[in-house]
């Protein structure tokens, strides 16, 4: 039988009390386990009743030396689980390349299916969304981020991005000059979930002040 990989979509909020049971035998039976972060790891291991197992990091630190290690464990193996921190792997996440590397070893890749922050902000935001254009994180190098937003501002398409939660202030002022509306969710899947919706300026106050905590923005397109 060829070796397997699941690519499993984890909650979006923290606590991890929502892991689906069948996920949970899929972690249990699981000869190899690839997380996204220790802390989340050990959350998950706990909570599928899996306290004390054996993980392998895979994250923006991760070298390529270390990825063809995985590799080939996950190729020699049976069953295997990847997850990230949150929602979906391999989407504005570390793990497209591992992935492809394990479908190039001859792994049979298989879903389960989790919850995808991008969709679930659309679904809140109100705006649009018969078609979207996924921007991901801007850049952080000055030119190549006055770059990004300008293509961005000319697009009719409502838009998904995602930035770091200390970036927050300066976000707000490069989206200013955006002339349509835009919808800011935070936390989402968690009690004190927020959507923050209207025009920039209007709005700006109450987004500088918002707690530091993982947020989607959405701008919203012209149908």
């Amino acid at each position: 039988m060829a070796p397997r990989l699941c690519v499993a979509g984890m909650p979006l909020s923290v606590g991890f009390d929502r892991i689906d049971e069948e996920l949970q035998s899929i972690i249990q039976n699981s000869e190899i386990i690839i997380a996204e972060e220790k802390k989340t790891a050990h959350r998950v291991l706990a909570r599928s009743g899996c306290r004390g197992r054996d993980f392998f990091l895979l994250n923006e630190h991760t070298d390529l030396k270390s990825k063809l290690s995985i590799v080939d464990k996950v190729s020699s193996a049976g069953l295997s689980c990847f997850f990230s921190d949150q929602g979906t792997p391999c989407v504005a996440d570390p793990g497209y390349d591992f992935v492809d590397m394990c479908y190039d070893r001859g792994v049979d890749v298989f879903s389960f299916p989790g919850p995808s922050s991008i969709t679930t902000a659309l679904s809140l935001s109100g705006f649009y969304a018969e078609k979207f254009y996924f921007a991901g994180f801007p850049p952080r190098e000055k030119s190549s981020r006055k770059k990004f937003f300008d293509k961005l501002f000319s697009a009719e398409d409502t838009i998904v991005l995602f930035e770091r939660p200390y970036v927050m202030k300066k976000l707000v002022d490069e989206l200013v000059v955006f002339k349509r509306r835009i919808a800011v969710v935070y936390n989402l899947g968690m009690r004190d979930e927020k959507v923050i919706r209207g025009y920039t300026k209007e709005i700006a106050n109450e987004l500088k002040n918002m707690p530091k905590a993982p947020f989607v923005v959405i701008l919203e397109g012209v149908k």
